[in-house]
Formats: structure tokens, sequence, C-alpha cells
């Protein structure tokens, strides 16, 4: 974001639990170095309550004195180089109903209708007797945010984000990150093999977007189908990854999905061995690595992946 919006993305996160534990600095020769983009740079890490559990789902704010002022800001979930952040929440009219009034004087910003998907395929009749199962969802993007928040009905997922009740929404830390690859170009070998990552339980890898709250929630056309497989670290139940492909011809705007520019522009994982990871980056094809200590004075790798996909690895 740039960094006349600093207070402004601060109020946002804090609505929904995430606090400020960290901060760091660069001079634009040092973002430059690491992160590809020449600008004096401010970061904040924000921690949610939900993140002691796993030391999963925090979010880095990076204020940029100079941006790219181009972003994925509110186009389609499954184009390709698109970013969206999950949580969940207890209460999804009650985000809803605050997403409807904050975004209405937004220049750049979509909500998308509350769809509701059953858990089980062929969904079975719901009645007053037999009560929905399943997930309930909307999506918020604008310029800076891209959220979809998340409500499970009848079942519960332990672990697989952590809900603060005491909080106005009710709602996780980030639960798990997505990114869509190239048209027909699915392939998660490179973040099992040099991250170590696992297809995750009730993730396998699978073909989607046949059923109406999925083609709802993504914009999706009749007949628009994509494959899709969940991923996460061994034994740890959230702070998963989610990979999309399409089946169908989608625009690439990954040149817009990388740090510097609005909205979403890099993930990260912090690792135990970096030293290790980066020789492993390096035999997977990881491309434009730069090795650095990051803005909060951690031991950090910047690198493109394969399928175009800017990341970060820190150092524990």
């Amino acid at each position: 974001m740039p960094a006349s919006e600093r207070a402004a993305q601060l109020e946002f996160w804090d609505s929904f639990g995430y606090s400020p534990v960290a901060e760091g600095s660069f001079s634009a020769t040092q973002s430059e170095k690491l992160y590809g983009h020449a600008s004096n740079l401010s970061s904040i890490r924000l921690r949610h309550t939900g993140s002691d559990a796993f030391s999963t789902g925090f979010v880095r704010l990076q204020c940029w004195e100079k941006i790219n002022h181009r972003g994925l800001g509110d186009k389609k979930p499954l184009v390709i180089g698109s970013r969206w952040m999950g949580m969940y929440t207890s209460d999804i009219l009650q985000v809803r109903d605050s997403l409807e009034g904050f975004s209405s004087g937004k220049k750049v910003g979509w909500l998308s209708p509350l769809v509701s998907a059953p858990l089980v395929q062929p969904p079975p009749e719901v009645s007053l007797q037999q009560p929905f199962v399943g997930l309930r969802e909307t999506l918020f993007f604008s310029d800076s945010v891209r959220v979809a928040f998340i409500q499970r009905a009848g079942f519960d997922r332990p672990g697989f984000g952590t809900i603060d009740s005491s909080l106005p929404y009710s709602n996780s830390e980030g639960s798990h990150a997505n990114i869509v690859q190239p048209t027909k170009s699915f392939d998660t070998e490179f973040y099992k093999n040099a991250f170590g990552l696992e297809t995750a339980p009730f993730g396998e890898a699978h073909d989607s977007g046949d059923e109406l709250p999925t083609q709802v929630a993504l914009q999706l056309e009749s007949g628009q189908l994509f494959r899709v497989e969940r991923l996460r670290a061994p034994e740890c139940p959230t702070g998963l990854l989610q990979v999309y492909s399409p089946y169908f011809d989608a625009p690439d705007y990954r040149e817009l999905s990388r740090p510097g520019h609005l909205g979403l522009g890099l993930y990260c994982f912090q690792v135990s061995e970096l030293a290790c990871v980066v020789q492993l980056l390096k035999s997977e094809g990881a491309q434009e690595m730069a090795t650095e200590f990051n803005e909060f004075g951690e031991p950090s790798c910047v690198f493109v992946a394969p399928d175009g996909y800017t990341w970060a690895v820190t150092g524990a």
C-alpha cells in the first residue's frame, strides 16, 4: 500500500483482531536488492490471537513511499496471478453487513454474494428436521485487501483456523492463501519438493467449477472448470496453500502480483534452516533469487517460483 494509507489499513485489520508485533524499514536501495522495487519501505507485522496455535496466518503491511499504481484490485478470483487470503468466522452475516457499508464508498471494491456450499455431493435435502451442513462464504476484494470470509455450518474442522469469539466478527487468523497458475498448467510439485508441503486432508487435487455456489463465489461462467489442490506443512492443520489452475483461457496478471504493487504481492514461509531451503529452491527452478536480511532484520530469500509467483522464505 502507499505509506499514506498506513493508518487506514491498521484500523481495518484491527477490526478483525490483528495487532502490530514488529516493525521495520528499508531504504530504496535495500528494497531494490531484496524485493526488486526501489522505494523507501516501512513494514508492520500483524498477529491475530489464533496465530499462537501454529505460528501461521500473520499479515505483513508493506507501506511504500513509491508504488506501482497497479495491482490486482477487484479482478476476478480465477485470473492468473490472483492471490487472496481466507479466514473463518462464526458470524458471516455480521461481517457482510459491515463490509457492505465499508465498500459502498470505495472506488475499487467487490463484495461477492453470500453463497452456501453443501459439504457433500450430491447435496442432501435441507429441511427443519435436517439443517444445512456446509460452508457459507463471501469474498471481499479491493485495492489493498483480497479476503474470503468463510463460516462452517453444522460441522467443525479443529485447528484449521482458530476463531477468537471475543472479537466483534468472531474470526480466525488467516487460515489459507490462494494462487492461480496459468491455464492448464496445474503443478504443485515445486511447493512439495522445495517447501516440503503435502496434500492436506480433504484437499486432494480435483476438478471443480460445475457447482452453482462455486460459480457464484468465483465469478465463473457455466462450463469454466478448474483444478485445485490444498497443501499444508506436515502435521500443521492451518496456514495452508490452495493452488488453482483454470481449464479455460484466463487473463495473466502475474506482473501485478509482486512487491511494490497495490494489494497482495508476496506470501511468506518461515523455515528452520534457510540455507538448506535456498539450495532446494535453486535445484527446483526458482528464479530471481535474492538473499538478504529483510526489513525486520531476519535472514530472508525472495524469489520467483516456476509458476511466476513471488515468494519469501525467512529463517527462524
